[in-house]
């Protein structure tokens, strides 16, 4: 499993699971939410045009070279996109 930290002591975790990786944002080390999505499909998101991954709790947004994390319409954090795509590539 991989991990990025962020501020107030929240966590974006990435854990390799048979065909799918789950996405978890943790908050003082429990999970708070977690959403699955293809290891292809977010690697595509940090490369093409594309400003937002998923709907619902858990978004992506990305802008410039950062890519900003909601839970709940709620502004959580902001990681280096390069950063994000780095443990993307560690999960292969």
């Amino acid at each position: 499993m991989e991990s990025i930290y962020l501020d107030n002591n929240l966590k974006l975790s990435f854990e390799k699971l048979p065909h799918t990786t789950r996405l978890i944002v943790s908050k003082n080390d429990e999970e708070w939410v977690c959403r699955k999505e293809k290891l292809e499909k977010l690697l595509a998101f940090t490369d093409i045009n594309q400003t937002q991954a998923f709907k619902g709790r858990l978004r992506l947004i990305k802008s410039n070279h950062n890519i900003d994390i909601q839970v709940k319409n709620n502004y959580i954090g902001t990681i280096a996109a390069e950063k994000f795509k780095q443990v993307l590539n560690n999960l292969k």
